[in-house]
């Protein structure tokens, strides 16, 4: 019997959209879908976008500004020390004014009968993860954390992989033992919690797949014409192994490379050396693009590679990539060997390795005449493993 309770929940997040990334797609998926009470949002706002957003309006709570737009979303004041690392301005007034307002939410909502609020933090190394556990304690509340990690944060600097790994055991292991109830977002991501941080009391809740609506722009098609466009998008990251798939292009017989071209959507911390390595490679680079665009280029892939090392739960691009119907070759990591069999509905690797790469990218084109038949089952994963509405409910089923 379904509970009659109403559960209001609180999501607090690094980022949330126009600001691009898995994480945020969850959050904005999760806050959209719940209609099993009030649901909210309270994110950093440090990104260009959602400062200049139309929508928002100020709103005063004991004297001090705290952003606030139309639809439930609050703002806290953030900053980026480090590439998509954001950190809360505590020492502001404006973010003590923001945590007043949704202790306010929260001090209203339990003052309700048959009412209950949750707070829902992602992902252990953000600091909005600890700043969601310090709420949910704080108001006496109960903490639901969803961990979209497979292993440790993995950069391009030595030293800041010390500094995460250090973070890591500190105090992602204290969101990771102490939150109520843990849902990692794949199987990958249960793995790694109970290896690593020892919790086994985890549950797999498979996100959903609704994408907005887009329109094909025909750039890729136009830009390239003839040829087969082979193609990546996602953060440039080091354990997103973008380097290693632009090897394993450039590898490829020269006939396969005058009839093909690699594309590759997205910036992060890995841009500039990439851009740099390849420069006179052939190889397109897209720079940053918002959403819809990077939907659009997706869209004209005919073969789209997943690289990654380990390191993420489960990659919305590679879903993105099931729904539009391309080919995929992909490495069993960050969620892949979960969703994609070889031979039934794309190409999973044994590794991330530039000769495996290599070799999937040369089945790929060699069976490219099995593309409509991997996307007819693609779409039969989707329907079943990650439709929206299900999945929703049964998130309210765990919390």
């Amino acid at each position: 019997m379904e509970s009659k309770i109403k559960k209001h929940i609180i999501q607090i997040l690094p980022y949330f959209p126009p600001h691009i990334g898995g994480l945020e797609k969850v959050g904005e998926d999760i806050f959209l879908k719940w209609t099993y009470g009030q649901s909210y949002i309270y994110s950093g706002n440090m990104c260009q976008e959602l400062k200049n957003t139309k929508s928002k309006k100020p709103v005063y709570n004991d004297g001090f500004k705290t952003i606030i737009d139309n639809d439930n979303k609050i703002f806290f004041p953030s900053y980026e020390i480090i590439d998509n690392f954001p950190i809360p301005l505590f020492w502001t007034k404006d973010f003590w004014s923001s945590l007043g307002y949704i202790n306010s939410i929260i001090k209203k909502i339990k003052n309700q009968k048959d009412e209950e609020v949750i707070i829902i933090t992602h992902t252990r190394f953000f600091v909005s993860s600890l700043l969601g556990g310090y709420i949910a304690r704080r108001n006496k509340i109960k903490w639901v954390h969803i961990e979209h990690g497979s292993d440790y944060v993995l950069l391009s600097s030595s030293l800041k992989n010390k500094i995460a790994y250090i973070y890591d055991r500190l105090i992602g292991k204290w969101i990771l033992k102490n939150a109520d109830t843990v849902l990692a977002i794949s199987e990958a991501s249960k793995k790694f919690i109970l290896q690593e941080f020892g919790r086994k009391d985890v549950t797999v809740w498979y996100r959903g797949t609704e994408f907005p609506e887009y329109f094909s722009k025909n750039i890729l098609k136009n830009m390239f014409p003839n040829k087969k466009i082979i193609g990546y998008v996602g953060r440039l990251y080091t354990w997103k192994n973008v380097g290693g798939l632009c090897e394993a292009y450039l590898s490829l017989p020269e006939e396969i490379l005058n009839s093909t071209q690699l594309v590759i959507v997205g910036t992060g911390e890995d841009f500039k050396s990439l851009t740099y390595n390849y420069k006179d490679s052939g190889i397109y680079f897209s720079g940053g693009v918002d959403y819809k665009d990077s939907l659009s280029y997706q869209s004209e892939f005919d073969i789209h590679v997943h690289p990654s090392s380990p390191g993420g739960g489960l990659a919305t691009t590679l879903l993105q990539a099931m729904k539009l119907g391309c080919l995929i070759v992909a490495t069993p990591y960050e969620g892949a060997k979960e969703v994609i069999r070889s031979g039934e509905n794309g190409i999973l690797l044994s590794n991330d390795s530039v000769e495996e790469l290599k070799r999937g990218l040369l089945e790929a084109l060699s069976g490219f005449k099995y593309r409509n038949t991997y996307a007819q089952r693609n779409t039969e994963i989707l329907q079943d493993q990650f439709d929206m509405d299900k999945n929703i409910k049964k998130l309210f089923k765990l919390i």
